[in-house]
């Protein structure tokens, strides 16, 4: 008995380790071409821009009221480097470079989104939406 427990216990470790490695590969896989990051201030788009194509910098967006947020750009990614809100949750949101992630920073009212077609089929499930 304890010769069949130790095999079924190697087997499932197995198991467990090729579909971690699976997950990881498929996390690893590029977005796809064409995508697009468009800036919303306000509810009303600020900057629009083909992520692919833009280069290493940063965008500071700035209200009547002295409010900021800086926004980054680097090796096909984007994200909210930093800001002046209390809770930090765009800043905190890290680095986007796949279709429909966002960071949000509700108190400055900014959007950032990146959008276009994902690989595979093309459908749109739960996350994405």
């Amino acid at each position: 008995m304890k010769k069949l427990d130790c095999c079924l216990t190697i087997v499932l470790l197995a198991l467990v380790l090729v579909s971690l490695a699976a997950l990881y590969l498929l996390q690893g896989r590029p977005a796809g071409e064409n995508l697009t990051v468009e800036i919303y201030k306000n509810d009303r788009l600020y900057r629009s821009m083909p992520l692919a194509e833009t280069s290493a910098g940063e965008i500071k967006i700035s209200d009547s009221e002295g409010h900021y947020n800086l926004v980054e750009f680097k090796d096909g990614k984007v994200r909210v480097k930093e800001a002046d809100c209390p809770n930090q949750v765009c800043v905190k949101t890290g680095w986007l470079s796949k279709p429909g992630r966002i960071s949000v920073c509700a108190p400055n009212k900014l959007k950032v989104i990146v959008k276009g077609k994902s690989e595979g089929t093309g459908r749109v499930d739960t996350i994405t939406y």
